[in-house]
């Protein structure tokens, strides 16, 4: 880094080098003294040194020169750098003189001829020390000011994120309230039915209450089941106990679970994952998406459908897929697939019912275990959902 500069103006050479004599060796280790014989000159040296930029802590000058004085040089040197501190050094100034420095330069000291070096080198230091103090204090106030701009930046946006956020929440569970009446709705009228005509109803029609009352059920429950979950994600209640698995028998269980619901629309499940894939994750997280995406498979699936699971090994991580050939979703239903303002619930091919917090659910717990999840789908020709999990160290 360069040396700064203190300069000093004199029309008398024996002045000049007495001046950088006493200074050389006070701050000869530090900056550069230099010195000039007119007004002028140093004008034109300030105006080259602060266009290099460098920096001049003080200037010193006699008042009574040829051609520009030493007041009116230093307002001028005042224009070009109001920080710099500056000194007169004169027995002959007058009060005009030292009240136009004073007043448009804003003049430091005033020293009369002959000086004391003492007295000299001190009002030099004090002025340098004033000098970086200004540029340290001016330096921390701007970067207080950037930093107090980005955090009301950081803050607003927070802000906003966070309104969003509640406000795609508040209707998300008041979407989640609503859902919540229609199975009970149906599981109390029914029961009621069944309570106050039983005698009435044939077995026949008894069975059949008795199998909507066993499905409504089950779809409360399951419905019940990732609320829960996925409130526990929203407070950080859930933690990831990463393990050493095998997918495929995470795969088999879930089937064997939801083998009725598949059995009851003769839905063809095949397992293609292989029994030597292994991955590092959350199993408990892991089997509650791929009980999910499985689920949904089926609800949306014709009957006498087909729905395909597969893995495949990419890089460091493994790729699951579970493939149907069901109703398929259009481009918008697609888009707001993982909203949580916006309502995509759809009833399946036998009329089951979903409010769509399941894939929620699986996006949040693949990500936190390190994947990710994507969708494919066209209307009426199927979707396939994969995720991503890391390979097993």
């Amino acid at each position: 880094m360069k040396k700064q500069t203190i300069i000093c103006v004199d029309d008398e050479e024996i002045i000049l080098e007495a001046i950088q004599e006493q200074l050389q060796s006070s701050f000869g280790d530090e900056y550069n003294i230099e010195t000039s014989d007119s007004g002028e000159d140093a004008l034109e040296f300030f105006k080259e040194l602060i266009e290099e930029g460098q920096q001049v802590p003080v200037i010193i000058s006699d008042y009574i020169m040829p051609g520009i004085k030493g007041d009116e040089l230093l307002k001028e040197i005042h224009k070009l750098s109001p920080d710099s501190l500056k000194i007169l050094l004169t027995g002959q100034a007058s009060i005009e003189g030292i009240s136009n420095a004073i007043n448009n330069a804003q003049l430091y000291r005033f020293i009369s001829k002959p000086w004391d070096k003492d007295d000299l080198v001190l009002t030099v230091k004090e002025a340098v020390k004033s000098f970086l103090q200004e540029i340290k204090i001016r330096k921390q106030n701007k970067e207080l000011l950037e930093l107090n701009a980005s955090l009301e930046e950081q803050v607003a946006q927070r802000t906003e994120q966070l309104r969003k956020a509640n406000a795609a929440k508040d209707k998300f569970f008041s979407i989640i309230a609503h859902d919540l009446k229609s199975p009970f709705n149906a599981l109390l009228g029914l029961s009621e039915a069944m309570l106050e005509s039983w005698e009435i109803f044939e077995d026949e029609m008894k069975l059949d209450f008795v199998k909507d009352i066993n499905n409504a059920s089950k779809n409360t429950y399951a419905l019940l089941q990732n609320l829960l979950e996925w409130s526990r994600s929203q407070t950080g209640r859930v933690k990831v106990e990463s393990v050493i698995f095998t997918p495929a028998e995470v795969v088999h269980e879930n089937l064997e679970v939801l083998k009725q619901h598949a059995d009851s629309k003769q839905i063809s499940v095949i397992n293609k994952v292989q029994e030597d894939v292994l991955c590092q994750a959350d199993k408990n997280m892991i089997s509650t998406v791929f009980r999910n995406l499985i689920s949904n498979a089926i609800k949306f699936t014709k009957p006498q459908g087909n729905i395909t699971i597969t893995c495949c090994s990419k890089n460091s991580y493994h790729e699951f897929c579970i493939i149907d050939n069901g109703i398929g979703m259009d481009e918008k239903t697609l888009n707001q697939l993982f909203n949580l303002s916006s309502k995509t619930q759809r009833f399946g091919t036998s009329n089951e019912s979903g409010t769509g917090l399941g894939l929620h659910l699986c996006k949040e717990f693949v990500e936190k275990n390190g994947g990710q999840l994507s969708v494919s789908s066209k209307e009426n020709e199927g979707s396939t959902f994969c995720f991503t999990l890391p390979l097993a160290n």
